[in-house]
Parts: C-alpha cells; structure tokens; sequence
C-alpha cells in the first residue's frame, strides 16, 4: 500500500472512531446494548497488495503487488463482544499470465473494545501459489503448508444484535523455507451475522 492509500486509510479510521464513540456514548444514553449471541457467520471482499521480503528485509519478488482477496469466517459468540472465529483469507496478483496467491486459515478472537470497533488476531497456516497460464502452456508451484497469523480491525458502519457491516483492515504472513515470508495486506468491506 503506498503512502497515499495510508493516509487516506488513517483520515478515515480517525473519523470513524470518533464517530464510533459518538454512536457508543449514544447507546449507553439509550440504554440499549449490543446483545450479540450464538453462531458469527461472514465474508468480506478486500483490495490491497500481496508481497514477499526476507528475514532481511530484502523484498523477494520485486516489491509488494496490488492484489484482490476475499475472507470468509464461521465461529460463535463467546460473550456479546467476545467471539472465536475460524477464518479463510486469500489474495492474488495476476500480471502477465503470471499469477501470484496466497491462502491463510487461521483460528483466533474477535473481540469489541467499543460497540462498533473490533479487533482480531489468530494463528494457522499458509500456502502460497504460482501460476502460469499462457496460450499453450500451463505450469504452477505450491508452497508447503507453513506456519501463519493473521491481524485485522472493523469499524462498523452498520451494526444491530443480528448484523454488522464494516470497513476494515487487515495483514497476515506466512512463514516460508529460507527465512522469507510472504505476506498480505488489505482494506475491504465485510458483513457479518449474528
């Protein structure tokens, strides 16, 4: 992601939390509290990049690449703000008949720290993939299963005891053979149901 869509990410994420209080201060005044409860069921379509660097810091494949994914997540509530969530994320580059992805399953928490603003990490595994696929010929490569974490946050712009929808950010990494890991990076659009 470069220094633009950051900011651009950061402006909008300081704006939704101070909305996000706003609408928190105003569900204590009403009286009414997120009740969330039982199975969480989801998905969410993400853009953003896809890249690979070394123990070093060295990039390993010419630097990040734009990328589209997309999530999807099946758990229970634990607490009405406390969830356990398996998850699947993948995300693929394509650029001359060459493409490039990565999958990651992981399990982990997704926990409310505001009405309207979650956070999640889990741990799992990753495989990457790539793929050529010209006119007459066709060749891919898989990584092996290896060690991966995920991290991602939400701010709700919709959000009732039965449904949320949110904007959200995330990051996730393999660990690979060689010290090189490769990693995704988002922003998307996701729903979830309660």
């Amino acid at each position: 992601m470069n220094k633009t869509g950051l900011l651009v990410v950061s402006a909008f994420a300081g704006l939704s939390l101070v909305a996000t209080q706003a609408r928190a201060d105003e569900v204590v005044v009403t009286g009414h509290r997120m009740e969330r409860q039982g199975i969480v069921v989801g998905a969410s379509i993400d853009g953003g990049n896809i890249g690979c660097q070394t123990k070093n810091g060295d990039d390993c494949g010419d630097g990040a690449h734009p990328a589209g994914g997309f999530s999807v997540h099946l758990g229970g509530m634990v607490t009405p703000s406390l969830a356990i969530l398996g998850e699947v994320w993948g995300m693929a580059h394509t650029e001359d008949n060459i493409t490039a992805s990565q999958g990651l399953a992981t399990a982990g928490v997704r926990g409310w720290v505001i009405p309207r603003l979650w956070l999640q990490a889990g741990v799992g595994v990753a495989r990457s993939k790539i793929s050529y696929e010209g006119d007459v010929f066709m060749a891919s490569a898989q990584s092996d299963t290896v060690p991966a974490f995920v991290v991602a946050a939400g701010v709700e712009l919709l959000a009732t005891d039965t449904f949320g929808l949110d904007l959200e950010i995330r990051g996730g990494s393999g660990f690979y053979e060689g010290d090189a890991r490769v990693y995704n990076a988002a922003i998307g659009v996701g729903a979830s149901f309660f």
